[in-house]
């Protein structure tokens, strides 16, 4: 993960070079979101959800070449937790899920005046997410079964005697490391003041790569697992603007 965040600060610096640095953004960003697994070949029923039950938080990164059309990305990491139900072999079978990623998303941004210090703002692009820790909990009337990142275990209620546990990474038994997908949103943008600027935005993601490696865990009506991780939420940042057109790199008196 160390090498994806050195090459991605890279590709910015090269980026800066290449281009006349008109407005540049640097600023943070929180995201409240509502999180779902979406399986269309399986059956269940959600559990009572936290509200919400995703957040997330990072940097951002954005250039204007004009007055309307500009670029953003950044640097996220978020936590995300699932609850469902389902009745599989009558065992009244309740399952837990907790999932944290790493993001890097890519976006083109369109503006639109509203009025003085105030913008419409469209958002559309792309994302690349990598999969930091999951833990995933399954419950019926008869046992319980945990498997994580780090460990797995299986409790027996009527058979103590059976109970196990293991260390490893089940990572790579179980759920998909990189995923890729779309990110958009709409929103405002206001001025705090001449630099610092404030967002709000109603963001959605959808990850198009499959983020199981097996069947929804064993109780898919087939083999197939097509799972996409599905966001829907707020993003609430503030902006400092700067700009290296009237930067001066001499020892001389000056304005900015």
């Amino acid at each position: 993960m160390k090498k994806i965040i050195t090459a991605f600060f890279l590709c910015l610096l090269s980026i800066s070079n290449a281009q006349e640095v008109n407005d540049w953004q640097v600023g943070f960003n929180v995201n409240p979101f509502m999180f779902t697994r979406l399986n269309s070949n399986f059956s269940y029923e959600r559990g009572k959800q936290n509200f919400p039950n995703g957040l997330g938080f990072g940097l951002t990164i954005e250039k204007n070449w004009n007055e309307h059309w500009g670029i953003k990305t950044g640097f996220e990491t978020t936590k995300q937790n699932e609850k469902y139900f389902f009745d599989w072999l009558n065992s009244n079978t309740t399952t837990n899920s907790n999932f944290e990623y790493y993001k890097i998303p890519f976006t083109v941004q369109f503006y639109y005046p509203i009025k003085e210090k105030l913008y419409l703002i469209f958002n559309q692009g792309i994302q690349y997410s990598n999969l930091k820790y999951f833990k995933t909990v399954i419950k019926d009337d008869y046992q319980m079964i945990t498997y994580s990142s780090n460990y797995g275990e299986s409790i027996f209620f009527e058979h103590p005697e059976q109970n196990n546990q293991s260390n490893g990474d089940f990572q790579d038994n179980f759920q998909k490391k990189d995923l890729f997908g779309i990110i958009g949103s709409i929103g405002f943008k206001g001025f705090l003041t001449n630099k610092i600027s404030y967002s709000t935005n109603l963001r959605y993601e959808y990850d198009l790569t499959d983020a199981d490696k097996i069947p929804y865990h064993y109780f898919e009506k087939n083999g197939n697992s097509n799972t996409h991780n599905f966001r829907l939420g707020l993003e609430l940042g503030l902006q400092y603007h700067f700009s290296l057109k009237n930067y001066r790199f001499d020892k001389r008196p000056h304005k900015l």
